[in-house]
């Protein structure tokens, strides 16, 4: 990388203030580590001071720090709405030189369908496999060892990476991403108990994933019993994720390493979902609600609730239950020293 400190504004619809001297970007690095030839960015009026000792050639600062901060003739300071954000697009375009070069066509090795349909310019890796009625959309790319099943379908500059499993039927938008190891269309877990034996109930639904979608590794995403397991647009789901069938999440939601969403549950827009934690089966988790850590839930949450805690207590609940429990060694000594008090009083008045 080797950018220029207008370069970088252009990019981030940043201002540009100083850095006459100053090296062009050759780098990115936090600002604690940040080197003489190093982009990085500070998020906070409140961590000004970490620009005392940094060294960068350029810092992304937010807007409304410009009056606090003095032009460097050493170092650019470039103020935009979002520094976090601003960063990221410099590390989309970091990303573009370290990434391995883009290719269209297919191995050798793998096996594609005749009556499968990929897109001339696609990519299907080495030991892949497309099944028949499968589509590939334009600029996909699917990487090595991964299975795209009979009927189903990769949205266009969708990336499989390798060993991802989409299978027969299901659905993936444009412009998802989906991590190694990650299964989408297993079967549901639907039995019914018959004759002193669980019986299989067929799962011949399908999973449908929206546009914009990042999935990380080893994930499993299993299809309806019969109708849709269905992941909104623009959702992101972290490593180790389990989302049961008919599942159905709104749109822009973040889902964490760990947890699990039992079947038939209904997410609405925008809700967090932290690591660890469990949903109960067939409720209804309102638009904007945040589920935090190693939270169990099961029952319903209004839209914009904020839960925590082995029953899914609202959080301000929660945080005084266990500052009441922090105390009850203390309660439970005292306790005793009025039960050892009442007693004697009853011994002196028989």
């Amino acid at each position: 990388m080797n950018l220029t400190h207008g370069e970088i504004a252009r990019i981030t619809e940043g201002r540009l203030e100083g850095g006459a001297a100053a090296r062009p970007v050759t780098g990115v690095n936090p600002a604690e580590s940040a080197g003489p030839g190093d982009l990085c960015f500070i998020d906070s009026p409140d961590k000004l001071a970490l620009l005392d000792s940094c060294r960068a050639a350029a810092v992304l600062l937010p807007a409304e720090a410009a009056a606090r901060t003095a032009p460097s003739a050493d170092r650019a300071h470039i103020f935009v709405k979002n520094p976090r954000y601003a960063f990221a697009l410099i590390l989309r375009e970091l990303e573009k030189e370290i990434s391995a070069p883009r290719r269209s066509g297919r191995h050798p090795s793998a096996v594609v369908a005749d009556s499968a349909s990929v897109a001339p310019d696609a990519w299907i890796g080495p030991g892949c496999v497309v099944e028949d009625g499968a589509s590939v959309g334009e600029g996909a790319v699917v990487e090595a060892g991964s299975y795209v099943g009979r009927g189903a379908s990769v949205g266009a500059l969708t990336r499989l990476h390798p060993r991802v499993s989409l299978l027969e039927r299901c659905r993936v938008g444009a412009r998802c991403v989906v991590h190694a190891g990650t299964v989408i269309g297993s079967d549901g877990y639907g039995y019914v108990r018959a004759g002193g034996r669980h019986e299989k109930i067929p799962q011949l639904g399908i999973v449908d994933i929206g546009d914009d979608v990042e999935i990380g590794a080893n994930c499993t995403i299993d299809r309806a019993a019969l109708d849709r397991t269905v992941i909104g647009p623009g959702t992101k789901i972290d490593n180790l994720v389990h989302i049961a069938h008919n599942v159905k999440t709104g749109a822009n939601c973040l889902i964490l390493g760990q947890a699990g969403i039992a079947g038939s549950t209904e997410i609405g827009d925008n809700v967090v979902i932290a690591g660890q934690s469990g949903l109960s089966d067939h409720l209804k988790i309102g638009s904007n609600s945040i589920v935090m850590g190693r939270t169990g839930v099961i029952a319903d949450l209004k839209e914009g609730s904020i839960v925590l805690g082995p029953l899914g207590r609202p959080r301000r609940e929660f945080m005084r239950i266990e500052a009441t429990l922090s105390k009850l060694p203390e309660m439970y000594a005292e306790f005793k020293r009025l039960k050892k008090g009442a007693a004697g009083d009853d011994k002196n008045n028989p």
